[in-house]
């Protein structure tokens, strides 16, 4: 929540070697590696993370962006992971996300309109996934506008999720706030 991506890596790292078992739950880990732009170490968390928990949509789509980010954008040559068969995450914005990430039919138009039908926190998530989204694409200038609008909505500004405070924390080490 502070910025500090190398010491959370350096913390979740000490966890890991004091529990061995630890590393599946560490997907905070996960987000760390991506903001330190060890894209490799991000997917591959995430997919061990996924080995114990396979219904958590926000996994695979780390996943995947952290892969994008790997091969310059080019989602035809993400291996993307996918929920079990006939299984979706119980947010309903969230299976906009995941099918936009994989490439699976949503626009960045349906993610945006879902986010301002839905909650607060769609809005936000909506939002922040966007601008995930096009940074992973290598969009900067649409990530920029997409993850500093979603610090700005009311659930950005008065949640203590820990996705709103990586979305600050996301903005403030591209130096857009």
């Amino acid at each position: 929540r502070r910025g500090d991506v190398e010491g959370s890596i350096e913390s979740f790292n000490m966890a890991e070697k004091a529990e061995k078992n630890l590393r599946p739950y560490l997907w905070q880990r996960g987000l760390s590696y991506y903001y330190a732009d060890l894209f490799q170490e991000g997917s591959d968390q995430f997919k061990i993370d996924v080995s114990v928990n396979p219904l958590d949509t926000e996994e695979v789509v780390w996943d995947i962006a952290c892969q994008l980010r790997l091969e310059k954008g080019d989602l035809t040559k993400v291996s993307k992971m996918s929920l079990p068969k006939g299984k979706t995450d119980r947010r309903r914005i969230m299976a906009t996300i995941y099918t936009l990430f994989r490439g699976d039919g949503a626009t960045e138009h349906d993610l945006l309109v879902a986010g301002q039908s839905g909650s607060k926190s769609d809005e936000f998530y909506s939002l922040y996934y966007l601008g995930l989204y096009c940074e992973a694409r290598g969009e900067t200038s649409k990530a920029e506008m997409y993850l500093r609008q979603s610090i700005l909505t009311d659930y950005g500004r008065g949640s203590n999720d820990y996705m709103t405070s990586c979305a600050k924390v996301h903005c403030k080490l591209r130096g857009w706030v």
